[in-house]
């Protein structure tokens, strides 16, 4: 990109005084990295898909909702035919559902389509609730990522993350009925679970990160050869900063901002506060963030 130069930016890089940035999208296009994130209001209790770009990450678009109230968590865009898809989640009324947008421009977006929630036949989303998804187009076929959870109004539970397939993104099959593909089995993703993920091809593999842990927020990774069985790592090296002091996550992995060699992860930090702005870090390996 003709503007972008890590060494000069600070973090966060994206921050608002009266309003929270959460759960960022992102797609470099046309030189310009646009993106789409979960604009909220802390004090009205709203929730809106919002829309901006950027050149540098010093300057930032004028932000537009795209969606109508109730809406969140964009995961990402990707190219079907002759136009633009984004997934979001509604959030505003029970049982929470996934959502797509189309476009032609990445301008002017339609109404939200529901697509998928989990049915009878999973057995581990209790609370028949999906979030967060991510899709990703492999061999001719489309896989959503979800977060479900066994938490929804209870003093304990998990958050888990599992991936329904498609073949034209309206008529979703679970290809996790049995168990998550991203379950709980360590420390750091404790006491509640995982969510948040983004995917991407990387070294013949499928490499993926999420946020470990909701209370204590960190950045954690796991790989695949199918999409659908995943080995775990361990957590990223992230830097900490006094902006992400009480947690960070929700991370969207972006190419083409420098050399191929080169990678930055946008992601959500929490302060002391609870307030929430975007941070942007760079790596050579996706898992040493600097």
């Amino acid at each position: 990109m003709k503007h972008f130069d890590y060494s000069k930016l600070s973090n966060p890089v994206w921050t608002l005084p009266a309003k929270h940035l959460r759960d960022p999208a992102a797609l470099v296009h046309a030189g310009k990295v646009l993106l789409w994130f979960t604009y909220y209001d802390p004090k009205a209790k709203t929730w809106h898909i919002g829309q901006s770009a950027t050149e540098d990450f010093i300057h930032f678009d004028e932000i537009r909702l795209i969606s109508p109230e109730g809406y969140a968590s964009p995961g990402n865009v990707i190219r079907v035919g002759d136009e633009w898809v984004l997934c979001y989640q509604q959030y505003r009324k029970f049982p929470h559902y996934l959502c797509v947008a189309r476009s032609k421009d990445l301008v002017t977006w339609s109404k939200p389509e529901r697509i998928f929630n989990t049915g009878p036949d999973n057995a581990w989303n209790i609370d028949k609730r999906t979030i967060d998804p991510f899709l990703v187009e492999w061999k001719g076929k489309y896989y959503c990522y979800y977060t479900g959870s066994t938490r929804w109004g209870r003093k304990s539970g998990h958050n888990l993350i599992g991936v329904a397939v498609s073949a034209d993104l309206k008529h979703w099959r679970d290809a996790s009925p049995d168990r998550p593909v991203i379950g709980v089995d360590f420390e750091w993703e404790q006491p509640d679970g995982n969510e948040n993920n983004c995917v991407i091809r990387y070294k013949g593999r499928w490499f993926m990160v999420y946020s470990a842990s909701l209370k204590y927020q960190k950045i954690a990774y796991a790989l695949s050869d199918d999409l659908v069985h995943w080995e775990k790592q361990r957590l990223c090296n992230v830097r900490a900063f006094e902006g992400s002091s009480t947690g960070f996550g929700a991370p969207v992995i972006l190419e083409g901002l420098a050399d191929p060699s080169t990678y930055h992860m946008l992601y959500q930090g929490r302060d002391r506060k609870g307030h929430m702005s975007f941070f942007l870090l760079e790596s050579k390996d996706l898992v040493n963030w600097r």
